[in-house]
């Protein structure tokens, strides 16, 4: 005779009673109540620190594998809500074991599944089991909103940019209560305003993190970033001001946003609850719609307009591919815009190096991948002139800044945008001096330790060693911030000042002024799409950029 026992418990100690009384009075009733049972061969499943809300657990599955290869006289547990709370669950696993010819039996409740009442008053239970499930997760749920209104924050590994502070409160006469709060870290919060700003000027997690290694920034624990360490900076909200764009975006995605508009003070940033699930399932993040957004008692960072366009950003960078927006051509301005009539987008391929336009800039076409890949049988437009295609729709596109073109007002929210930032206050020459600083006061520690100690010591000679080695990084850091300080001597930024609008006539100028990646952005912001067919380019503006009889086609 062979017998499956299978205990489980939902929250994790590493001690394991429960699940051990649980095997022990299956035993029990196994070897009291079972014909043969104390001869019988007993296979024990423990699952501890898993919810019966689904049969995600390691051993249930194993079990289940089991009784699949091998014929299983009875399936044993302590109570019914021990092999799951969810009735769809329940009744699927009766039907397993029917069809397998295994006996079922509950010791709590004494089920026996080979009568109609015993099916009956088992299924019963699920649903209580099941009530009893959705009951705690309500309860669960509002302790969290609770929580969440409190802008506590409830521990962990605090966020790059800030530390955990303890707070005291008067709970009741001569008593007090103690909870936790983020609060900023001077030392770190320059670095967080940097990502930020450095993903929406490149669009990219990967350029993100090669300016990070580039110049030697470490996280807080000394190791270098990761790409999904950044992501989970940019997606986190306690960066975000609790400000209106950031309610509208959280409300529009679903999220249960435990704050009025009217407490909104512009200044605080959000917290956000039920975010990932347990550590049982290595925190893996949870749908939008399960987060808790409250405001915290912390200063936020980033401000809701700039928090919102980086999402969007992250979400097109999924959909599409990252390829798509961390882009190799440097001389392709449209990237990412150019479709092909079958329905995918073309990349950009540069010709040989000899091949240059009159101005010296490496020429290029875009490609339909389609066609490459079936050899031109299911795609066969033509490839079009990179270096041509931009000019002509850049050419195209700055006419419409003319004042009687509907534009004015576009170009002023992008001159804005270009402006009144909050978050490219942080440079590439103020990390390197920030780093630069560090190491400094390394060095002067190190130098006051030195004194104290005799002029022989091995100590001394390590410590000369180290000396040396942070004094070479500081000389190697001084001149990586000279390099920064004479590009941005070189760059000639436009001038945006003076009233705006008078100088839309000289706006194509203005354009050509522009770094590469702003024109790149500029367009982005006009352009929805641009349709190659083989012939013809069909150029979609964006709603609200133009009229919308002004969209574009020419021959090739």
């Amino acid at each position: 005779m062979l017998i499956a026992v299978y205990s489980r418990k939902s929250k994790w100690t590493g001690k394991g009673e429960s699940v051990e009384n649980q095997l022990i009075m299956c035993r029990e009733y196994i070897a009291m109540f079972i014909e043969g049972g104390d001869q019988a061969q007993i296979l024990e499943f423990e699952d501890e620190g898993f919810s019966g809300k689904d049969t995600r657990r390691p051993r249930f599955q194993q079990m289940m594998q089991e009784l699949k290869t091998r014929h299983f006289d009875y399936l044993v547990c302590y109570r019914l809500d021990r092999l799951g709370r969810n009735l769809a669950d329940l009744a699927n696993l009766m039907e397993d074991l029917n069809r397998m010819n295994t006996s079922f039996i509950s010791v709590r409740e004494k089920f026996d599944t080979t009568t109609p009442i015993g099916k009956a008053m088992l299924y019963f239970s699920g649903v209580l089991a099941q009530m009893e499930r959705e009951q705690i997760a309500e309860r669960v749920k509002d302790n969290m909103i609770m929580l969440a209104r409190s802008g506590r924050w409830l521990g962990g590994n605090t966020p790059l940019g800030f530390s955990s502070m303890k707070l005291e409160q008067e709970a009741a006469a001569l008593k007090k209560k103690s909870l936790y709060c983020l609060t900023w870290n001077p030392g770190e919060i320059p670095l967080v305003r940097f990502i930020f700003s450095c993903f929406l000027e490149r669009r990219s997690i990967t350029k993100v993190l090669e300016a990070l290694l580039a110049d030697g920034i470490k996280t807080r624990r000394g190791r270098e970033f990761t790409v999904s360490g950044i992501r989970d900076i940019l997606v986190n909200p306690v960066y975000c001001v609790a400000d209106q764009e950031a309610w509208q975006y959280f409300y529009d995605m679903g999220c249960q946003v435990c704050i009025d508009r009217e407490e909104l003070d512009q200044k605080s940033g959000l917290m956000a609850y039920a975010r990932t699930t347990s550590s049982t399932y290595k925190n893996q993040s949870m749908p939008l719609e399960t987060w808790i957004i409250s405001m915290g008692r912390h200063q936020g960072v980033i401000r809701g307009e700039d928090y919102v366009r980086v999402q969007k950003l992250l979400e097109d960078n999924k959909s599409r591919g990252e390829n798509f927006r961390n882009l190799r051509n440097n001389a392709s301005l449209l990237s990412g815009l150019v479709c092909c009539t079958c329905d995918h987008r073309m990349r950009p391929k540069n010709y040989p190096a000899s091949r240059v336009t009159q101005k010296g800039e490496r020429t290029f076409s875009y490609r339909c991948p389609y066609k490459d890949k079936t050899h031109g049988e299911r795609c066969g437009n033509k490839n079009v002139h990179g270096n041509r295609l931009d000019n002509e729709v850049c050419r195209r596109i700055l006419r419409l800044a003319a004042p009687d073109e509907g534009m004015i007002p576009l170009l002023e929210e992008l001159r804005s945008r270009i402006r009144d930032t909050n978050i490219g206050e942080v440079s590439r020459k103020a990390l390197l001096s920030q780093e630069y600083e560090k190491k400094r006061g390394k060095i002067q520690a190190l130098v006051a330790s030195v004194g104290k100690l005799e002029t022989q010591s091995v100590s001394v000679r390590y410590i000369n060693e180290e000396i040396q080695r942070l004094d070479a990084e500081c000389r190697e850091l001084e001149r990586r911030i000279g390099e920064e300080e004479e590009a941005a001597q070189r760059a000639e930024q436009p001038d945006f000042g003076g009233d705006f609008s008078e100088g839309l006539m000289d706006f194509p100028a203005v354009f050509d002024r522009l770094p590469f990646t702003e024109k790149r952005e500029f367009l982005k912001e006009i352009i929805e799409e641009v349709l190659w067919d083989g012939e013809s380019a069909h150029v979609y503006l964006r709603k609200g950029s133009a009229p919308p009889q002004k969209n574009l086609d020419f021959s090739d």
